[in-house]
C-alpha cells in the first residue's frame, strides 16, 4: 500500500483543485490492483466522503475506507 501524507501540506490555492491533483497523483503511482491511502485534514480539506468518493472514481479507483478521527480523515482506495 502506497501512503500519502497531506495533512501539514500549505495550498495556497482552492483545496479542491489541490486535492484533485493528489487523486491524479494517486492514481499514477498505483498499478491496477494495488491499494493507497491518503491522510487530511478536516479543516484543510472540509468536503464529505462524496467528494472524496468521486475523485477516486474520476481516476479509476475505487474508495474502500472513509474515516474521521479528531479531525483527521483517512481515505483509501484501490486502483481499478
Amino acid at each position: 500500500m502506497i501512503e500519502e501524507d497531506y495533512r501539514y501540506i500549505s495550498c495556497g490555492g482552492d483545496p479542491l483543485t489541490y486535492l484533485k491533483s493528489a487523486f491524479k497523483a494517486m492514481k499514477i503511482e498505483l498499478e491496477p490492483g494495488q491499494e493507497g491511502r491518503m491522510l487530511f485534514t478536516r479543516e484543510k480539506f472540509p468536503y464529505d466522503q462524496n467528494i472524496f468518493a468521486s475523485l477516486a472514481s474520476q481516476n479509476a479507483m475505487e474508495l474502500t475506507k472513509f474515516n474521521e478521527n479528531d479531525g483527521e480523515l483517512t481515505v483509501e482506495m484501490v486502483r481499478q
